[in-house]
């Protein structure tokens, strides 16, 4: 099924179509523009991802529809080229004539003119006044056929001349009714090019439209599907309990006893003897607790030894050598405060933090400051995630 634009897209984000261009876009770009069996009423998108897949779309659409306008510009030329052809066929149809005119006539001319010269000759030799009287008749008749014929070949020669201009305007319209031919076959190829690469394109954004709702959270990129991929997701603290977590090229890990968190960064530490860079893990950063969110406030609980009242035997201070010492929360260190309390850990590959909803804005555990989203995705170049 093929649908006009102008009955389709009537969206703002689609309004570059002017109404006058009776392009066609294939029903598997429509559906992606609206979804099967739909079309943009509204006129708005319920969401920046809407505007945005829509503005992606306009983009597939445009490079298509510019292609077919090409195809159409050189259709248009091809008509001109093949007009011009007909009139050069028809003004050249009674060449043959013209040329076997100017040919009788230039014979007919010769012949006279080869004739008169003899008549000439007598008259001039001879020596009886009648006969000389007769030749001379002769020259003055041969003469005016002399006459009649140039006139004759001077008319005929004109119609060939003009002859021979139409079938050099024929060639020449035959010349460029080909090479016309020849570029709408090209623009053809490519149109049907385009028109296929719209098609992978629009399925291309389709798939990655449905995958993004996935990977992203109240408007944001998070790299991983919440609640599933992501570690701590719906935490309000990282404890490992002595166990590493390795992201990319950054591992955190908590102390069982007391807590205590490291966070480590893979980084470049020398060259081997090929002058390739070697890797080894460097601590970036280090609590006497364990990471945690408060509000709209990220931190770290300090860890307390409880007092030896409160300590297992193995713990006391009459032991020399203490073991096993229990631990509790203390204090909450501030490390950055947001705008509001719409906050999740992200732990990805390469980067550790605590995302905020809507905005974007990320605080980098590793590097202890705030950034924009540093995650990299389509879903944020192309329709607009945060």
């Amino acid at each position: 099924m093929i649908v006009g634009v102008c009955s389709v897209v009537t969206s703002a984000g689609l309004g570059y179509l002017s109404s006058t261009d009776q392009l066609e876009i294939p029903e598997p770009i429509k559906d992606s523009l609206f979804g099967p069996g739909e079309t943009d009423e509204s006129g708005e998108s319920e969401t920046p991802q809407e505007d945005a897949y829509e503005r992606e779309m306009e983009k597939i659409v445009t490079d298509m529809t510019d292609e077919r306008k090409d195809t159409s510009a050189k259709q248009q030329k091809l008509a001109v080229a093949l007009k011009a052809l007909e009139r050069a066929k028809f003004n050249a149809s009674n060449v043959g004539d013209a040329f076997k005119t100017v040919s009788e006539a230039s014979k007919k001319l010769a012949e006279a003119k080869a004739q008169i010269l003899v008549y000439e000759g007598l008259a001039n030799t001879s020596t009886d006044d009648d006969e000389k009287a007769i030749w001379k008749q002769a020259v003055d008749q041969t003469q005016k056929k002399i006459d009649f014929f140039q006139t004759t070949y001077d008319e005929a020669k004109k119609g060939a001349d003009k002859a021979a201009a139409a079938l050099r305007e024929k060639a020449a319209a035959e010349q460029e009714a080909a090479k016309e031919r020849a570029r709408l076959a090209e623009q053809r190829r490519v149109e049907a090019a385009a028109a296929a690469e719209a098609q992978r394109k629009a399925k291309e954004l389709a798939d990655l439209k449905e995958g993004c709702k996935n990977v992203t959270w109240e408007n944001v990129y998070v790299g991983g599907r919440p609640g599933a991929d992501l570690a701590f997701w719906n935490k309000t603290s990282i404890t490992t309990g002595g166990t590493t977590i390795t992201k990319g090229n950054k591992k955190i890990t908590t102390e069982r006893i007391p807590k205590k968190t490291t966070v480590q960064e893979n980084q470049v530490s020398g060259r081997d003897s090929r002058g390739r860079p070697t890797y080894s893990w460097r601590n970036k950063v280090s609590y006497d607790g364990y990471i945690g969110i408060k509000g709209k406030e990220v931190g770290w609980v300090a860890m307390n030894k409880k007092p030896s009242s409160r300590q297992p035997s193995s713990c006391k201070d009459s032991r020399p050598v203490k073991r096993n010492c229990a631990y509790e929360p203390g204090d909450f260190n501030k490390l950055h405060t947001f705008s509001d309390s719409s906050l999740k850990f992200v732990i990805v590959d390469n980067h550790m933090g605590v995302m905020q909803a809507q905005t974007g804005k990320f605080y980098s555990i590793p590097d202890k400051k705030v950034m924009d989203n540093p995650l990299t995705s389509d879903c944020k170049t192309k329709l607009d995630y945060k």
